[in-house]
């Protein structure tokens, strides 16, 4: 009787995680500005507390970044380029030059509970994909794959944002 309490005790304790786990990622995503790439990207995150969902959702930024920013360095070499559509990836490769080394940033001072540097480092990182967007604007159908793939990095900037700002209020 006794190991059959027991086990059922763990099962109720597991359950316990499980469903604190899906209560943090709703919390995040409810106040996530795209809810559905918020729960996509923590999906498989059932395990994960607070600061690893924050964790989760800089590391699919920091990859965004870099296959933008490997996207672009291709880009640049095609021949015929337009000069205007040259200048723009050339801006925009340096912009996710830096959005890549600043989320890179954001992970160590994630490491080190230092929230008001996550904050500035993923801002820092969405303003250069901002920047990066706007070099495009007055010619929107000339790269729709960099403006798609850019606006998901932006969506998941601000994802992390959410999770961090929950983060940066829970007391230590």
């Amino acid at each position: 009787m006794k190991s059959t309490t027991s086990f059922i005790f763990l099962i109720g304790l597991k359950l316990c995680a499980i469903s604190g786990t899906s209560n943090l990622i709703e919390r995040v995503c409810q106040s996530s500005e795209d809810k559905n790439l918020c729960y996509s990207t923590y999906n498989n995150a059932q395990k994960a507390d607070l600061n690893g969902l924050a964790m989760i959702g800089l590391n699919q930024a920091s990859g965004n970044a870099t296959a933008i920013l490997k996207y672009v360095q291709e880009r640049m070499g095609q021949p015929n380029l337009e000069p205007l559509v040259q200048q723009g990836l050339i801006d925009c490769a340096n912009l996710y030059q830096d959005a890549v080394d600043q989320v890179d940033d954001s992970i160590a001072a994630l490491e080190a509970d230092a929230f008001k540097d996550v904050r500035a480092w993923v801002e820092a990182a969405l303003s250069d994909a901002v920047a990066c967007q706007e070099a495009f604007t007055q010619h929107p159908n000339v790269d729709a794959k960099l403006t798609w793939n850019n606006g998901i990095f932006i969506r998941l900037c601000k994802n992390v944002l959410a999770a961090n700002k929950q983060l940066a209020g829970m007391p230590r």
